[in-house]
Parts: structure tokens; sequence; C-alpha cells
């Protein structure tokens, strides 16, 4: 009885949680390259339950003993594209990240806003340099203009190429804040990607809203469950206490 609350509470957590990363989903529908995240719910290890039988036992079956969230997923399906006019807005019409010097180290982006700085440096939109093949971009006054290959030209001439890079596992990268990610091992190495650079174009957040509210109102139904086998357990449990003890 006591391990159907413990399990029906873990259950209330995972929506919780859920219901959290949802939220945050929404809450970006309208950020630039930003890619919607699922909760990974893994379950606990299943008890293998026995009937005592005549001083011997007999196997009657598995008990799952609840779930938890494991991480989350990021979703890297490509989001609509849309069209600014700006000529320091980019996108990248297939795979691929636009490489950011961080003061921690090599950060990857899809968010593709990027300015130029009084310096005259290629940054983000919170002041990171934007990484070209030759190191951080730097251009000269003038006209820009950026063929789909990311060459950047200024006044027709050459500046530098951006460093668009892909790895062999997309799970293996960490969301940060400020719509960065870090690659963790399990990504492998970065390595050089050629896809199509698009000037004047950024890539709108692939969050799709109904779909994000139908899987709230699926979760509060999952917890609303959970919540009532425990009020059903700890009913049951006043009762054994209060009439078969007494």
């Amino acid at each position: 009885m006591i391990r159907g609350m413990y399990t029906a509470a873990s259950g209330m957590l995972v929506q919780a949680q859920r219901t959290d990363i949802i939220s945050n989903n929404l809450a970006n529908v309208d950020t630039v390259g930003y890619h919607r995240q699922a909760g990974h719910v893994r379950a606990f290890p299943d008890m293998l339950l026995s009937r005592m039988d005549g001083g011997g036992r007999s196997p009657v079956g598995s008990l799952g003993t609840g779930a938890v969230v494991d991480g989350g997923r990021h979703s890297f399906k490509p989001g609509r594209l849309h069209e600014t006019g700006n000529d320091l807005d980019f996108a990248l019409l297939d795979f691929g990240f636009f490489a950011v010097a961080h003061p921690e180290g090599t950060r990857y982006t899809q968010d593709g806003r990027f300015s130029l700085n009084e310096s005259g440096w290629l940054v983000t939109q919170n002041g990171y340099r934007v990484l070209g093949e030759r190191g951080p971009i730097h251009l000269e006054p003038g006209a820009m203009e950026v063929n789909s290959r990311g060459e950047i030209y200024v006044d027709g001439r050459f500046q530098d190429r951006f460093l668009v890079v892909e790895f062999n596992d997309r799970d293996g990268l960490r969301r940060l804040g400020e719509n960065l990610y870090q690659a963790q091992p399990e990504a492998g190495d970065p390595f050089r990607f050629n896809t199509v650079v698009a000037q004047g174009v950024v890539e709108s957040s692939n969050v799709n809203v109904i779909r994000e509210m139908v899987n709230m109102i699926e979760v509060h139904r999952a917890y609303e469950a959970n919540q009532k086998v425990i009020q059903a357990h700890d009913e049951t449990l006043g009762k054994a206490v209060n009439e078969i003890v007494g």
C-alpha cells in the first residue's frame, strides 16, 4: 500500500517536471533558433513479486516502482524561415550550427541574428564573437554580401567564411542559456559541414503551440490520475489503521 503511494507520487513528480518543460517551450515560441525540448522519462527497475505457498515461493510477476525524468531531449527539426531583410541576419537551410567564441570555450547556435560591434567584430545578440574558418570574423567597412556557401564579401573583397559545424550525435549537445549549446564528449568532435547559408533570413522556433497545449492537457490529466491514486491509498490506509487494527 505504501509502495503504491510512492509510485503514484513519483508519477506526479514526473508530470510536474514535464509541465515545466512544456511551459518553457511555450515561453520560447517566438525565440529565433529555439529547439523544442521533451523530457526523457525512465522507469525505475521492476520488482519481482512472489507468492508464499507451503513454505515455497512461486513467482507472480513484476511490479513497477515508479518513474523519473532522466534529462531532456531536443528536437532539431528545422523551424520556419522568416525573411527580415537585415544583411546581418542568417539562417542555415539544412543541418549545422554556427560556431561562437565564448569565454568558456567554443559554443554553438542556430540563432543567426548577428551584428557588428564598434570594433568591427561580428557578434551574437549577447556580444560573443562569431567564428569563421580564420577565427573570429572581423569585417571592413562597406557593403557586406554572403553567398550560399557562407563566404563573406565586403565591397566585393573576400573576408572569411562562416565556420559551420555538425556533430555525429546531436543528443550530446547540452543546452545553455542565451540560445547556445555546449558539446559534450558523447556528441563527438565537431566537423565542418557544408550547408546553404541564407542572408536576410532567420529560422523561427520549431515549437508547435497546438501540440504543446495538447501535451499540457495530457500532463494535467496524468497528474490528477496519480493524485487520485494517492487519495485512494490514503483512505484505504486510514481504514486499515482505524477499523481493522482497532
